[in-house]
């Protein structure tokens, strides 16, 4: 159950407002990252996986070396496990990602004959991928009109819209997902999806949030 407290119309009217001013702001102030300038459904899930508990900045150390190495889940399958986790070792809990990419690989190499599914249920039986990175790649390398939802991504549709979820771990709020995906422009899910990190990263952070330039300022009910 979400709590919500504006009109159906209003809703509407906000989001479309919202959606048409942050992608204005994202055309000029997107962060630009290798994994932002593919489709390959391979790269797309390595970054995302990285990604995960930690930060950009050291995913951006090791990816495009990582990829020379391993350029496809063939050679993640002949991997080293000692040389995976040395690569793996900056981003943090590099043997629990070790263990998991290998066996992503196996999995991959064996049941997808190395091809990473397009459909989200088989995407979601791959082990270590949810509901939001399933959705990336359905997003990024296949070009599906589906939404992103981390705790980032609720933080800007908490304080903008005043959505709040009752649920414990509100990333697995079905209503929150839909939410999200209603304010969606039509043929614009990716540059949304990559507008709402953008805007969690530089502007609505979880501290001291830069509100004096944000793009949505005049519509945040945080600042009404």
């Amino acid at each position: 159950m979400l709590s919500c407290i504006e009109r159906k119309d209003e809703w509407m009217d906000k989001s479309e407002q919202f959606a048409q001013q942050l992608l204005k702001w994202f055309s000029k102030n997107r962060r630009g990252f290798p994994w932002r300038e593919t489709s390959d459904p391979y790269h797309i899930l390595l970054a995302e996986i990285f990604l995960r508990k930690t930060d950009a900045a050291k995913v951006l150390s090791i990816y495009e070396h990582f990829i020379r190495k391993y350029p496809g889940f063939e050679a993640l399958v002949k991997a080293n496990e000692r040389e995976l986790e040395d690569f793996l070792r900056p981003l943090g809990l590099y043997r629990r990602r070790t263990k998991e990419l290998m066996n992503l690989a196996q999995i991959v190499a064996t049941e997808h004959r190395g091809e990473i599914p397009h459909l989200k249920e088989e995407l979601l039986e791959l082990p270590g991928i949810g509901d939001y990175i399933a959705n990336a790649v359905l997003c990024f390398a296949y070009g599906e009109s589906v939404p992103l939802l981390d705790t980032n991504i609720i933080r800007i549709l908490e304080r903008v819209f005043g959505i709040r979820s009752s649920k414990v771990r509100a990333r697995t709020d079905k209503e929150l997902w839909k939410a999200v995906e209603r304010i969606i422009p039509p043929g614009k899910a990716k540059e949304f999806n990559l507008a709402m990190l953008d805007l969690a990263a530089l502007i609505c952070t979880s501290r001291n949030p830069k509100c004096s330039i944000c793009p949505t300022a005049d519509i945040c009910k945080s600042r009404g």
